[in-house]
């Protein structure tokens, strides 16, 4: 395997590490870090390009530009740049087995990257849940950190703190506009590709996101499934418990 790092937007300095596999199997798979659109940064995902790399794909890990300093859609314009860049790039691989898999807000950014250009896409713990929950949570208090900056003790309040934090950061204002466009379920169109949505039972994003974007899915006859994952882990937290199945997702999608 051979870690190399590209620029692919010089005028917002954005580049992505590349992961050339020893033994190519042809095929590519993208992978978006998660972090809350405030957060995060490819050099802190080294073990997925690896895992990967080490079973013959291409990896493509790209940075894109985070909230407050770019407000939504930088993130997402960034992520679709990179894959249309990816595809025109003169890497070796096959551009008919091309992948998307992300965590958290990555997974969100995948999913609506697909429902555009067709590719298969993994969701891990993606943000699927907008205007609904944020009509049910309005007395919440948004923080970064709510057990340090309004004393609170209890995970779910503390989830439903940083949560709306999060979001409220990335869309500048959360108008109901704003929120309904953010959201994947609402841009549902029958050119989804292959999707697989892990989701734990009781974690930070709730399950009621992924249920609807299942049922979206389903009304456009779209070839999708979620794993329900047992316990409260969030994203990266279940990747040991995620990475097989979505091995096997891509080897059969891209194969």
């Amino acid at each position: 395997m051979e870690q190399t790092t590209i620029v692919f937007d010089q005028a917002n300095n954005l580049d992505a590490d590349i992961y050339t596999p020893a033994e190519p199997n042809g095929a590519a798979i993208v992978f978006v870090h998660g972090g809350g659109w405030l957060r995060g940064d490819k050099a802190n995902e080294t073990d997925i390009g690896q895992y990967f790399s080490d079973q013959g794909y291409l990896v493509a890990i790209p940075n894109y530009r985070l909230a407050p300093a770019a407000l939504f859609p930088a993130a997402q314009t960034d992520l679709d740049q990179f894959v249309a860049w990816l595809v025109a790039s003169p890497l070796n691989f096959d551009r008919n087995r091309l992948g998307l898999l992300g965590a958290s807000v990555g997974g969100t950014m995948v999913l609506t990257n697909s429902l555009t250009t067709s590719l298969p896409a993994v969701s891990w713990s993606g943000i699927l849940d907008f205007e609904r929950w944020f009509d049910a949570h309005q007395d919440v208090e948004p923080a970064l950190d709510a057990a340090k900056e309004l004393g609170l003790t209890d995970r779910h309040a503390i989830n439903d703190s940083f949560y709306k934090y999060f979001i409220q950061n990335y869309l500048g204002d959360p108008t109901p506009e704003a929120l309904s466009t953010v959201n994947p379920v609402n841009l549902m169109t029958d050119k989804l590709g292959p999707t697989l949505l892990f989701n734990s039972a009781d974690e930070l994003t709730p399950l009621s996101g992924p249920l609807a974007f299942v049922e979206a899915a389903a009304q456009s006859n779209r070839d999708v499934t979620l794993h329900v994952v047992p316990g409260i882990g969030h994203a990266r937290d279940y990747t040991d418990f995620a990475l097989a199945s979505t091995l096997a997702f891509f080897n059969q999608t891209l194969n």
